[in-house]
């Protein structure tokens, strides 16, 4: 009986929730999305929420198809358009789970998941085993100018600012390339971390960037520079552009290289997910058509017509997730 009534009212519950979903005419579709965002993301299986103006519409992201039916006909007057993208995860790898322009050649085709000298956008780096609690790595992002006039290090902070944990790491660890789980060691050591943007786990965070620079410790090392699709040439990234959707943007990163793809929307809010039980909520991202990014590609420089578009930081099978460069160039007080 006490079952039975708990059941009850957790079903009651749900329904007061979604009554204050539906039924109730918001003053426009900004407002009706904001509040949106506020019911449903907290729940198990929404992935994420964004809009369209025309015809005005509620976008929410699903994980499954089986979470279908918790979104409600319409929030706040405005009709829901239901949209399967599958689980959006951190894309950082762990043991556990057309025509360039040439900026700078390699004697000859370099690994991505190997030792590359001098250091490059595009290519595998992480932080210590002992640091992270296990073997990892992401992607470089791009050797940028930073605080002090001196070179640093972009990538996510998840890359080279957490532990498996999704705790963030003391200032000055080192930063390896390769990562370890590409068999990189102390011997490696390219930078140390200098500094991150926070990032707010659950309902309450309100995050914009995944990001995070490490002072450059090496003295080789190309600024601004990626990694081309011969792995031998790199191609250069300067200033910063905004995209909208249908935009053909690319990007550079240990697993899978220079791929191209489109923008399937440019203003969603997601949820991320850091570990099993850990995760996020991003405003205000990019999301990108797949096959774009898998997993060791966090971190990867994406960019439109050689302009920085931003960090590649997260995806799913079906959409990859940029987090913007100006939320990542005031935040960490860099130049691209």
């Amino acid at each position: 009986m006490k079952k039975l009534l708990s059941l009850m009212l957790v079903f009651l519950s749900c329904l007061s929730i979604f009554a204050g979903v539906v039924g109730v005419q918001a003053q426009n579709i900004k407002e009706a999305r904001k509040h949106a965002e506020e019911i449903l993301l907290p729940l198990e299986g929404i992935a994420g929420v964004s809009h369209r103006e025309d015809p005005p519409r509620i976008i929410v992201y699903i994980e499954h198809e089986k979470y279908r039916g918790m979104v409600p006909k319409e929030v706040d007057g405005f009709k829901t358009e239901v949209i399967v993208t599958g689980k959006i995860k951190a894309l950082s790898l762990v043991q556990v789970e057309e025509e360039i322009e040439t900026a700078y050649t390699y004697d000859e085709a370099v690994s991505r998941i190997a030792e590359v000298r001098p250091i490059v956008g595009g290519i595998s780096v992480g932080v210590p085993e002992d640091a992270y609690g296990g073997k990892m790595a992401g992607s470089l992002g791009l050797v940028v100018c930073g605080p002090g006039g001196g070179y640093y290090i972009l990538s996510n902070a998840h890359v080279i600012a957490m532990n498996s944990k999704a705790q963030f790491l003391p200032l000055g660890t080192a930063v390896l390339q390769p990562g370890t789980y590409d068999g990189g060691a102390s011997e490696e050591k390219v930078g140390e971390l200098f500094k991150y943007i926070k990032i707010t786990f659950g309902p309450k965070g309100k995050n914009y960037a995944d990001a995070a620079i490490a002072k450059v410790t090496t003295t080789e090392y190309l600024a601004g520079e990626v990694l081309g699709v011969d792995n031998k040439n790199t191609y250069r990234i300067a200033g910063t552009t905004e995209v909208a959707e249908g935009d053909v943007v690319r990007k550079s990163g240990r697993t899978t290289g220079v791929t191209q793809n489109t923008v399937a929307d440019t203003d969603a809010t997601v949820k991320v997910w850091y570990t099993l039980s850990k995760w996020a909520i991003f405003y205000d991202q990019i999301l990108v058509n797949q096959p774009f990014i898998q997993s060791g590609d966090s971190g990867s420089p994406v960019d439109k017509d050689n302009k920085f578009v931003g960090l590649a930081f997260a995806g799913s099978d079906t959409i990859a997730v940029v987090c913007k460069a100006k939320y990542i160039i005031s935040g960490l007080r860099i130049t691209v």
